[in-house]
């Protein structure tokens, strides 16, 4: 059962199977499913796929009272497909819903969770981008229920993200660079700022390694007019690139040159004795003052 790919709202599909009337769903409830989970922009596979998820979810307990948290069966059943705050919401989960109807923020929000940066963290630099108060629980509560990046594996969520209709341009842009982490998604999905200062020498490198792969790419196709513009376009890249990292090398040394300047001088003159400083005048006794180190009554 769905041994390669899972849609990432895999969780809230299990809500949605676990509030039918009966356990074994039908193709007509199945396909209503997966309208509701698309109609909130989400991903709902495949009828068979939640067909697959309802059987894995058999049988539920006798009685089922999804709505009594206090039924000890039905809360341990909700519990194992964990699913269980999503019938008695948390603060969180009531965020996570809010979230979900918010687009434009989701559109920065699905890039930042394929990243290893936590959710208080996201949670801060998304804040002006929408009206809710996010917080890290929310954050994690959508993060579980509709966009969870633990079901599927780096590889698996490349194929997944290469093969589906998401419209999501943050995520596209993704796409052909899987090395993109904390580092560089700011840029991809405008959180430029303190902390993230440009670095021209660093981005043309980048350019660089595109144009590169491009080139590989195209390395053995036919050799038709557009193909041989593109390798020459991918040469133009990298020899300007190469330029660029020249010049920064350049620019690097001339620093390291003007540090070079500051030297340490060596006096060769004699000290001058206590006795020529003071003309004979001073104490010698050795005490210079009447505070000791540990003295602070300044």
């Amino acid at each position: 059962m769905y041994e390669q790919l899972r849609s990432p709202s895999e969780y809230f599909i299990r809500f949605l199977i676990s509030t039918e009337e009966v356990a074994h769903l039908s193709e007509d409830a199945a396909e209503e499913i997966k309208k509701k989970v698309e109609r909130a922009g989400l991903d709902g596979m495949y009828e068979q796929y939640i067909l697959d998820l309802s059987e894995d979810m058999e049988p539920r307990p006798d009685p089922y009272i999804p709505q009594d948290a206090y039924d000890v069966g039905t809360k341990e059943y909700l519990k194992a497909h964990r699913i269980y705050d999503m019938w008695h919401p948390t603060k969180g989960v009531r965020e996570s819903r809010l979230i979900v109807m918010d687009f434009f923020l989701r559109e920065k929000l699905d890039p930042l969770l394929l990243s290893t940066m936590k959710h208080s963290a996201i949670a801060r630099k998304l804040r002006k981008f929408t009206s809710i108060a996010l917080t890290s629980e929310g954050v994690a509560a959508y993060a579980h229920y509709f966009w969870n990046r633990k079901l599927m594996r780096q590889s698996q969520w490349m194929q997944y993200l290469q093969g589906s209709n998401y419209t999501n341009p943050h995520i596209q842009s993704m796409i052909t660079a899987p090395d993109v982490s904390v580092k560089h998604l700011p840029y991809v999905i405008g959180l430029t700022g303190p902390g993230h200062e440009f670095n021209s020498a660093e981005a043309a490198s980048r350019i660089g390694q595109i144009a590169y792969k491009h080139a590989l790419e195209i390395e053995h196709k036919p050799a038709s007019l557009d193909n041989t513009m593109a390798l020459k376009n991918c040469m133009i890249t990298v020899e300007k690139v190469d330029t660029i990292l020249r010049r920064s090398d350049v620019a690097l040394k001339d620093v390291l040159k003007q540090f070079h300047k500051f030297k340490m001088k060596l006096d060769d003159s004699g000290v001058a004795s206590v006795a020529q400083l003071t003309e004979g005048n001073y104490s010698k006794s050795g005490e210079g003052t009447d505070l000791s180190d540990d003295d602070d009554n300044f």
